[in-house]
């Protein structure tokens, strides 16, 4: 090979192997990048379904307050019932 063809070649090569640097570093800074929007992304759903999560706990509290509420305002009726009748005095 002549001298002229070996430097071509090696001129060649070094542009595709600094191609391929420029390339692997854009796709790894590329890569990090979406990975802290993913990231935060997840966060964002991640304090979101706390909140829900928060706020279904405090309706099923309230709604476990009424149901014993109910149930014990049904007992107590029933209760009252049973005794008016023991005594005789309901008609």
């Amino acid at each position: 090979m002549s001298g002229v063809l070996q430097v071509a070649i090696g001129v060649c090569f070094i542009i595709l192997c600094s191609g391929f640097v420029k390339w692997g570093n854009m796709y790894f800074s590329n890569r990090k990048g979406r990975d802290k929007k993913a990231k935060q992304e997840e966060d964002r759903i991640v304090k979101r379904l706390e909140r829900i999560e928060q706020r279904l706990t405090e309706v099923q509290d309230v709604m476990i307050a009424l149901s014993e509420k109910i149930d014990y305002m049904d007992g107590m009726g029933a209760k009252s019932r049973v005794r008016k009748r023991q005594m005789g005095t309901e008609s």
